[in-house]
């Protein structure tokens, strides 16, 4: 093409640009450009010399951006076209626009920039360094040149940087070579890098716009750098020491300063390594300047100084980490190891939780190193550490609050109130842990802590309301005096910990009388308050230890007080003080069910008149809570009198009553046909719902309660033990209704066609469960329920109190469970009914709640008769789920749409839990079977070797279950291309 073609070509490409990006362009006017230009890229040769046409300075910046992309798609994808001589002329085409024909550095725009640094990464990749030798010489000598070539160096090294060595887009001999040649080319690329950075050092221009630019592009590309040059190479340079310097000359850089440093302090290495990062980090001209940084920093509720501080913080952070590494070898910290661990301590206790929680992490990691938690400088800590942490358990820092300094951190943390709360329980239990760690590291002082903190608390006056908020005569969940107990009983349980395990230390005994003194004046403390007296539960339960025969008086005034807080009386839903007197009531039942497993032969006496306070709430119809733990505490009890009859009288009382409702004509009828259990529930229409309360409440109870006596029950020894006889007369005449509504339970799902929406979704998971099955914390909440989700608790709660009452039987009393004739069928009647229309949850919590127990507990004699007839049919179908279920997550993949993460962990789990079984079903009755010994106890473990050999003598009908246990092995790994699985 001549050479007024060519101009005319150039004309027509940039006022087509121009057009597509006016606004009056349309779609298809647009398409049809795009189209013509796509055409255009295809001659190589028209593409060079128009691109070098458009990327004049004099055209608009959108037209040499295009002109840019014009080469660089020429350079990608006809290099290898292009003759050498052509090649040549590209390359010098290039240096010389960057050297002579851009505008001024302040004057050109970034994007302008990154593009005419893609030409040259993109010859690199194919040119460098076999072809082009002298490329290091080149760009050197360019950088030196003015501003502009060195941020466009700058620019090319990031690029090739991350392009090639970081993302790895070339394959491995190329990127090899290539970063062969960087590294040979080293030493002037720190000095290229060090030159801004000593520039800002001594003039100090931070208006200097020209400066500021060249050094925003020479941090970010020594960031790249950092990941993988030498170690060796950053210790001879001392690039760190400009960076730390930045710190505090240079305020306006402090995040990329951090930046270099952080990128650092979380390389991998090996020991050796690490040895060099921590001397790089700890030298005095790099750890003071961070320090200061942390303290100018820490203070200010500002949102950029708060982000400069999470950085600071997480770069000592690691550098404790990294020592704590290190200690079990013969390694000395460095010589600022106790500035550094003091600021660590320090920091612990600033108001962001966010800035404190990786440091809770690390004093975890650095106190499991015996050298350093022996240490004086480290030990001499902890009392401070203590103290800290006291404060940090305080439930504050809510973003919707202002009664705190937290608040305001909170608030550039956490998007509302419930994310802070999901945060904060993990917070809490890591500060319990550390806690707990110290405690076992200077008992005494941590006992001591715990004695002063919480007579202060007993001797304040109780303050209901914060500075500035409307009277109350009752606490609420963000009073101080609430805030103050419910953190000073978390602390107290924490810090007992230590004498309760070791009980005949020294510091156990010293802390006998002190704590018995401590649980007098906690148990005579009263007030109308319900929300203070749970929380003074709460900080009960830890000392309920040192009670003995000898403290009688005591003893009984605990349990006047726990029994006293169990008989509150019914709030209706709406009454403020509902939430409160439930938590009191949780807290006080959860006391005494411990005080009865701790110290059962002291309530033994009471044993009368806790069945006769039983059965007059039975009569009441209380609370189902406390009376179900009531019964779970009397049965405990039970298990302590040596007179068999007299056991069996107190049981037969305490079942009677729900014995006669579980098994009475009206109940058996209902749970027969799911349309009849839904009607009698009040599930189908909630118009009826509210009517139907009795029935849902005294269903639940009943399934608690017989949950309660099934699991606390001891179980019989050998067959005509005197608890195998009290579970047949009690808890076996139970079993066939607990087998129908399992049944029951199942068949809602085959008519949830005939349901409303909002009545369907009752069958569904709650969020918390699907939250569980993830491995994530619920957030707490006190929210009062709605209806759907209490519908929703009561259909869940029940079938899982029934899979547990019946999991108890068949682990206690499984000869009796298996004495009778074959259970497949009746078992695929009832408890795998409808698996068709069941959820693949539902499915797996039979699994894991009830069938592995059947396995593992069945006879090998009674094999023929209930496992070989079920299990085949059983795992044929789980099977054919999991292929579906893989399969459609697969569909969703490929139609390039977001896969549901909950329904493909859920399938994952599932696939395992499967594996599990077939695993039990395959090793531990075979290794039962070769020994009668403990041997169905013993950890299965899973290949090929053992599925195919491995199997009861006589059993040929598991032949099938190997095979769909391979299947299942080879099903699980499926996804594995996409996304991790589970070994």
């Amino acid at each position: 093409m001549n050479a007024n073609g060519l101009h005319q070509t150039v004309e027509n490409l940039a006022e087509k640009i121009q057009f597509i990006y006016s606004p009056d362009c349309s779609n298809e006017a647009r398409s049809s450009i795009y189209k013509e230009i796509e055409t255009m890229k295809s001659d190589y040769i028209l593409s060079l010399r128009a691109g070098f046409e458009l990327i004049r300075k004099e055209n608009l910046d959108v037209v040499r951006n295009f002109g840019y992309q014009l080469i660089e798609d020429a350079i990608k994808y006809f290099w290898n076209d292009i003759p050498l001589s052509e090649k040549v002329s590209i390359k010098e085409g290039v240096f010389r626009h960057i050297s002579q024909e851009m505008k001024s550095l302040q004057d050109e725009k970034i994007y302008l920039k990154t593009s005419v640094s893609k030409l040259v990464v993109e010859i690199m990749k194919r040119e460098f360094p076999q072809h082009w030798p002298t490329l290091g010489t080149e760009l050197e000598q360019l950088a030196a040149t003015n501003a502009l070539c060195a941020q466009v160096v700058l620019l090319i090294l990031k690029q090739v940087s991350e392009d090639v060595i970081v993302l790895r887009l070339l394959d491995g001999v190329r990127r090899k070579e290539i970063q062969q040649a960087l590294v040979e080319n080293l030493h002037w690329l720190m000095a290229l890098f060090q030159r801004p950075i000593q520039l800002m050092l001594q003039t100090k221009a931070e208006n200097d716009e020209e400066l500021n630019q060249l050094l925003s592009t020479c941090l970010q590309t020594l960031n790249v750098y950092l990941e993988w040059i030498h170690l060796k190479l950053i210790e001879e340079t001392g690039i760190l020491r400009f960076c730390s310097l930045l710190l505090h000359s240079a305020p306006a850089y402090r995040a990329a300063s951090l930046g270099c440093l952080m990128t650092v302090v979380e390389r991998k290495g090996t020991h050796e390594e690490k040895k060099t990062i921590i001397k790089c980090v700890t030298e005095m001209d790099v750890f003071e300047p961070l320090v200061a940084c942390c303290l100018s920093c820490s203070p200010a509720p500002d949102e950029s100084t708060f982000h400069l501080l999470l950085s600071a913080t997480s770069i000592l952070v690691s550098v404790g980490e990294l020592i704590g590494d290190l200690s079990n070898e013969d390694y000395a910290p460095p010589a600022v190891f106790p500035q550094l661990v003091t600021l660590l301590a320090e920091l612990v206790g600033h108001p962001s939780h966010s800035v404190s929680f990786p440091l809770l992490t690390m004093w975890l990691d650095l106190l499991d190193k015996t050298a350093l938690a022996k240490s004086p400088v480290v030990n001499g800590l902890l009392p401070q550490l203590l103290q800290t942490l006291q404060n940090k358990l305080l439930k504050v820092g809510l973003p919707s609050r202002h009664d705190s300094v937290s608040c305001r951190f909170s608030q550039f943390e956490f998007d509302d109130d419930e994310a802070f709360l999901t945060f904060f329980a993990t917070f809490r239990n890591d500060a319990g842990l550390l806690v707990k760690k110290i405690a076992n590291l200077i008992p005494g002082e941590a006992l001591r802590q715990a004695i002063f903190w919480a007579e202060q608390v007993l001797a304040a006056p109780i303050q209901t309301i914060a500075e500035g908020e409307p009277p109350a005569s009752l606490c609420t969940q963000y009073s101080p005096s609430y805030l103050q107990w419910d953190s000073m009983a978390t602390f107290l349980e924490c810090a007992v910990q230590y004498p309760r395990k070791n009980k005949n230390t020294k510091v156990a005994e010293a802390f006998t009388p002190q704590g018995l003194r401590l649980l007098g004046q906690l148990v005579s403390f009263t007030t109308g308050d319900a929300l203070l007296l749970s929380t003074t539960m709460s900080a009960i339960s830890p000392l309920t230890y040192l009670l003995s025969a000898t403290e009688s008086v005591l003893f009984n005034s605990l349990v006047d007080k726990l029994l006293s807080a169990i008989d509150i009386p019914h709030m209706k839903p709406n009454d403020p003080r509902r939430y409160s007197c439930r938590l009191l009531q949780s807290h006080a039942c959860s006391s005494f069910l411990n005080l009865c497993t701790a110290h059962p032969l002291l309530l033994l006496p009471r044993l009368d008149d806790l069945v006769s306070y039983i059965m007059t709430l039975l009569n009441q119809a209380g609370e189902s809570l406390q009376t179900s733990i009531l019964i779970e505490a009397a049965v405990i009890l039970t298990n302590e009198l040596t007179d068999t009859q007299s056991q069996r009288d107190h049981l037969t009382q305490l079942l009677g009553p729900l014995a006669n409702w579980w098994r009475s004509p009206e109940f058996s009828q209902a749970i027969t046909r799911p349309e009849l259990f839904a009607e009698y529930m009040g599930i189908m229409d909630w118009n009826t719902a509210l009517a139907k309360a009795g029935n849902r409440k005294q269903c639940h109870l009943c399934l608690r309660s017989m949950d309660s006596i099934a699991r606390r029950l001891k179980a019989a020894k050998t067959s005509g033990d005197p608890y195998d006889i009290i579970a047949g007369e009690l808890l076996r005449p139970l079993l066939d209704n607990i087998f129908r509504y399992i049944r029951v339970s199942n068949a809602l799902y085959s008519i949830r066609g005939q349901m409303t929406v909002e009545v369907a979704a009752t069958l569904e998971l709650s969020e918390n469960e699907k939250l569980q099955i993830l491995g994530l914390n619920a957030p707490p909440s006190n929210r009062v329920k709605s209806d759907a989700v209490r519908m929703q608790h009561f259909v869940h709660d029940t079938f899982g109190f029934a899979l547990q009452f019946l999991n108890s039987f068949v682990v206690k009393y499984g000869a009796m469970f298996f004495s009778g004739p074959s259970l497949a069928e009746p078992l695929l009647k009832t408890l795998y009914y409808e698996l068709e229309s069941l959820p693949l949850a539902r499915i797996r919590l039979l699994i894991r709640g009830i069938t592995r127990n059947i396995v593992t507990r069945c006879p090998v004699e009674r094999y023929n008769d209930h496992l070989i007839p079920l299990l085949p049919r059983l795992l044929e179908h789980c099977f054919r789920r999991i292929n579906e279920g893989w399969l459609k997550i697969q569909q969703v993949r490929d139609s390039e749409e977001e896969v549901d993460v909950f329904e493909e962990e859920l399938v994952r789990l599932f696939a395992r839990d499967l594996l599990d079984l077939v695993v039990s079903v395959c090793v531990q009755r075979a290794a039962r079977g070769a020994s009668e010994g403990d041997a169905d106890m013993m950890e299965p473990k899973c290949d090929g070797e053992t599925l195919s050999e491995l199997a009861p003598t006589g059993s040929g009908g598991f032949d099938g279950v190997r095979d769909i246990a391979t299947q299942i092995r080879s099903c699980e790994e499926r996804p594995c291309a996409d996304s991790r699985v589970p070994s």
